[in-house]
């Protein structure tokens, strides 16, 4: 009894929410290599032809001036290099929803302007996180139905391990022959890939939830761990902190890390220090410098090799969600890993289907004749 109604609850829950899987499953999976597509598709706008096998960018501040000779109304926000290679333009994010900026950073030269969904990356983005809608009202709730949907997902795969706990012979029932009918081998691989990656797609529908329900996702963090997350905002600072030099500020924010690579730093901004995302070998995440000042002086450090597990977790939640924290090998395996719950609607609902007719057939064979 408790077996049929763990399949009837695995079924119910398959077919609530088979859509909404279909999609976030099909657009993760082209997310966890979107920015290598976008710029095979786009090269002309994301990747920029180096000048020398040596030659550097330009100096943020002689860049920023010849974003304002381009954009007058532009205001910069932020300076964006990533960890892509040298021949990748630089994102500049722009204030008020001015929307990004791609900078040749040898040049200075724009090569596009966009903002919101505009290229296939972020529109794939906005299909898999917000289902596309531009509606600030929408969005939250969109937000939420997609983390409950990442719960289900959860719930299904404890309840898929549930099943397969119930009868004996657990391990046999793992062995796929492909001599058999197709039934047993589709009931077989839905199985076996269950069991072995549940725990990976339960940690990859975690993360997703916690980018939207932050506070819950948080508490539940902090309770396992029993630390407390330290999210590594902006301190309090006392005396003037605005920057005028925009070149010496990263450079002694750099010195606070000398083996280290920028990754990304908030433009000057009024009353506000520079702060800096620093990338060292021997870190999972960036460390955080603050600089201020004239002449500019480190202000504040956060080092991401004193960060506890449950900082930990939550400064690596989106690299863990899409794969980036391990090399090429880990990343190709989160495609699988991301393609799994299309696998498991279209392969659930076709056993299902194939009982159906099963049962319908085997109650025609044994009615009475009229």
């Amino acid at each position: 009894m408790r077996y049929s109604w763990l399949r009837r609850l695995h079924l119910w829950l398959s077919l609530t929410a088979a859509l909404p899987l279909l999609l976030l499953s099909l657009t993760g999976a082209l997310l966890v290599y979107g920015h290598a597509l976008q710029d095979m598709l786009q090269p002309d706008l994301w990747t920029v032809e180096r000048p020398t096998l040596d030659a550097e960018p330009l100096p943020f501040s002689t860049l920023a001036e010849r974003v304002v000779e381009q954009k007058p109304d532009a205001r910069i926000w932020s300076f964006g290099l990533g960890d892509r290679g040298a021949d990748k333009a630089w994102s500049l994010y722009l204030a008020d929803g001015g929307g990004v900026l791609n900078l040749d950073p040898y040049s200075g030269e724009i090569l596009h302007h966009h903002r919101g969904d505009a290229s296939p990356y972020n529109f794939v983005r906005a299909l898999h996180r917000r289902w596309l809608t531009a509606d600030r009202d929408v969005t939250p709730y969109i937000r939420h139905v997609i983390s409950a949907i990442s719960l289900v997902l959860i719930g299904q795969l404890i309840v898929g391990l549930w099943l397969w706990l119930l009868p004996p012979r657990r391990l046999k029932r793992l062995k796929v022959d492909f001599r058999r009918r197709p039934r047993h081998v589709v009931l077989r691989l839905h199985q076996l890939t269950g069991v072995v990656t549940a725990i990976i797609l339960a940690t990859v529908a975690f993360t997703g939830m916690s980018l939207y329900w932050h506070d819950e996702i948080a508490a539940v963090v902090e309770t396992v761990t029993g630390q407390e997350i330290t999210t590594g905002g902006d301190p309090d600072f006392d005396g003037t902190v605005e920057v005028t030099d925009i070149d010496a500020a990263v450079a002694a924010g750099m010195a606070a890390f000398p083996d280290g690579r920028l990754l990304h730093f908030r433009a000057p901004q009024p009353d506000k220090p520079l702060s800096l995302g620093i990338q060292t070998p021997d870190a999972f995440f960036p460390h955080r410098v603050w600089v201020g000042g004239d002449p500019p002086r480190v202000l504040a450090i956060d080092d991401a090799r004193e960060a506890n597990a449950a900082t930990w977790f939550w400064r690596m939640r989106y690299k863990i969600h899409i794969g980036d924290f391990a090399g090429p090998i880990v990343r190709a395996l989160w495609v699988v890993v991301a393609l799994l719950p299309t696998g498991y609607v279209v392969s659930g609902l076709w056993l299902w289907l194939h009982r159906r007719r099963r049962q319908t057939a085997g109650g025609r064979a044994t009615a009475p004749a009229g």
